[in-house]
């Protein structure tokens, strides 16, 4: 009887020390098998301390979030420090769909063991305000509490600030976690390969900035597609509506573009304030966008005869600042530097080539110019020089409709005298002018055609 009673004891000691080991590693653990991707979570009773064993591969950042969607959603993100060898972990808070911010309320004493362990990120932390934050509460006694997830592109955030700027993620997800599993004897996790008291409800998605790369591939084409077809339809082309076309055309572009990045910007910390070099010389270019735009119209250009002639140097302008505002672009939206110098180069070409173009375009002027040109004295030359039978035939012509010089009525022969103080049939009986008469045009009429050529007059009787 009395080693019965003594394996009771024994037992019962057993038991205990079962229960209190339980209980001491109480704890609700997601673990992502693709990424081998962990975090546990253990909620201290009687305390508010909130420990946290997080591991995951070394992307350039990897986080997780205790909310149901990004606004205000209390954050652990994780990114190798400045050297690379050892890990930073800041916590933060988003105010809305956009890169979230960092908290400097929000407590945690690193433990030993943290850092950065055969390309893994290994966290040990306790949480000394994790559970209240300003919008938001880990709600203990939910057996369903929503959570977030989500990592960065590859590798190329390497810094010790707890708030530096991110890249947007590439992958994000949810899950759902027994809060109430996860209470018990305060204790840091322990390593897991399983989910326990958590079920993955989305993910891991795919994500995709579509405003991000409209907003690029935009603007691109605007630069270096569109606006170096522009010039050479102003240049070589005499129907100017195509050029107008055109020019309305790549306004449109630029003008979508601006508002995507407007509207991006609202989306990270580092472009927030519009104040990066970037969105400052995008609204400065923005002014000799608008004078070129207004400079076509007819009472501005009728105000000054030098007015017209501004085109080509704002131009010139406009197209140097939005390239320059690209470039910026790039830099802050942290971009590869193969791109970078890629778009160096394209522009560096089209800026080459543009130049030689309106070399060109100045050396012998615009279709259009030329054409205007021409008309202009074509018009001027058969008002003051006309050219015997054949002018004869035009004045004719426009006034009855038809008809040969045979049946000129007097009127008509006054008229042509009137005109050019001579008879028509001047030209054919030996007049004094030294380039004859005829039906065909003559010397003087082809000599005014071309400006530059001296100009011969008819001689007086």
């Amino acid at each position: 009887m009395g080693s019965f009673t003594r394996g009771l004891g024994l037992g019962a000691v057993f038991v205990a020390l079962f229960a209190a080991t339980i209980q001491a590693q109480a704890a609700s653990t997601f673990f992502l098998e693709r990424t081998e991707t962990q975090f546990s979570l253990n909620l201290a009773n009687g305390s508010s301390d909130v420990n946290i064993y997080f591991t995951s591969p070394a992307f350039s950042w990897v986080g997780v979030g205790f909310g149901a969607g990004m606004k205000n959603s209390l954050m652990v993100l994780l990114y190798p420090n400045k050297n690379g060898d050892n890990v930073t972990v800041s916590p933060r808070i988003a105010d809305g769909n956009s890169e979230p911010s960092f908290a400097p309320e929000i407590k945690l004493d690193i433990l030993e063991g943290t850092g950065i362990f055969d390309d893994m990120f290994v966290v040990k932390a306790v949480c000394r305000s994790c559970r209240v934050w300003r919008g938001g509460i880990i709600d203990t006694s939910n057996t369903a509490h929503p959570m977030i997830y989500a990592f960065g592109p590859g590798n190329s955030l390497y810094s010790d600030d707890p708030n530096v700027s991110l890249k947007r993620h590439t992958r994000y997800g949810k899950f759902n976690m027994n809060m109430v599993e996860a209470t018990g004897q305060g204790e840091i996790p322990a390593s897991s390969s399983s989910l326990k008291s958590v079920k993955l409800t989305q993910g891991p998605v795919k994500d995709h900035h579509r405003k991000s790369l409209a907003h690029s591939v935009l603007g691109c084409l605007a630069l270096f597609v569109l606006w170096p077809l522009n010039v050479l339809f102003a240049g070589f082309l005499r129907n100017i509506r195509i050029h107008v076309g055109m020019s309305i055309f790549i306004m449109a572009f630029l003008v979508i573009s601006f508002g995507l990045g407007i509207s991006i910007s609202s989306e990270f910390n580092r472009s927030k304030s519009f104040n990066s070099p970037h969105q400052i010389l995008a609204f400065i270019a923005i002014a000799p966008m608008l004078l070129l735009s207004l400079l076509p119209l007819k009472p501005l250009a009728a105000l000054h005869a030098k007015i017209p002639r501004l085109h080509t140097p704002l131009t010139t302008l406009t197209f140097t600042l939005l390239v320059l505002t690209g470039g910026l672009g790039l830099r802050l939206g942290s971009a590869a530097n193969p791109i970078i110098l890629a778009y160096i180069s394209i522009a560096l070409l089209v800026f080459v080539f543009l130049t030689l173009i309106q070399l060109c375009i100045k050396r012998r002027g615009s279709a259009y110019a030329r054409a205007t040109t021409r008309r202009r004295l074509g018009e001027e030359d058969e008002r003051d020089f006309g050219l015997a039978k054949w002018g004869v035939k035009r004045k004719i012509d426009s006034t009855t409709g038809g008809g040969s010089p045979d049946s000129r009525t007097e009127s008509q022969t006054q008229l042509w005298e009137r005109d050019h103080g001579r008879s028509p049939s001047a030209g054919s009986a030996g007049s004094r002018s030294p380039y004859g008469g005829g039906t065909m045009p003559g010397p003087q009429y082809l000599l005014n055609m071309h400006p530059g050529v001296p100009v011969h007059k008819w001689p007086t009787s």
